[in-house]
């Protein structure tokens, strides 16, 4: 996230002022809720129901605790990857939106641009990550049980 900052310190102004606080604000929550308050988390998603221990024996692991492990990190990479790209695609949508007093030679440059199909199919497909991710972080449990049933 800190590398939205570098993109809009390009052309400062109020908005870009609010999504450098905001992206700090996210940055310094993330790192609160997950450092900090890690034993929340985990008891709202219900991540230690389906773990006996709260220590991993590598050597005792069975094909479901492999797939439950497996899934809660895929889930993980989905989601934490996509977000970044998915406000960064949110903040040019709401800059373009808005007209600006830039002159128009920035405009024709394609610079405050954000009209093309192929800017909307990296906002949605970023956003359907996240949600993919995010269901396979919550549900983790029912989909290795049932990967497991169609891998035995």
């Amino acid at each position: 996230m800190p590398n939205n900052i570098a993109f809009v310190i390009q052309y400062i102004d109020s908005i870009g002022v609010i999504w450098i606080f905001s992206t700090v604000g996210i940055v310094i929550g993330l790192f609160y809720f997950l450092i900090i308050k890690s034993e929340k988390i985990s008891n709202i998603l219900k991540l230690e129901n389906g773990f006996d221990d709260e220590r991993i024996d590598f050597g005792n692991l069975k094909s479901i605790d492999i797939l439950k492990l497996a899934v809660l990190i895929i889930g993980g990479f989905l989601f934490i990857e996509n977000l970044p790209v998915f406000l960064s695609n949110t903040l040019f949508a709401f800059k373009s939106s808005i007209p600006t007093g830039f002159d128009t030679a920035y405009e024709n440059q394609g610079i405050l641009k954000y009209q093309r199909i192929e800017d909307y199919v990296h906002w949605i497909t970023g956003g359907l990550k996240i949600l993919i991710g995010y269901l396979l972080m919550s549900n983790y449990k029912k989909i290795s049980h049932y990967l497991n049933n169609k891998l035995n």
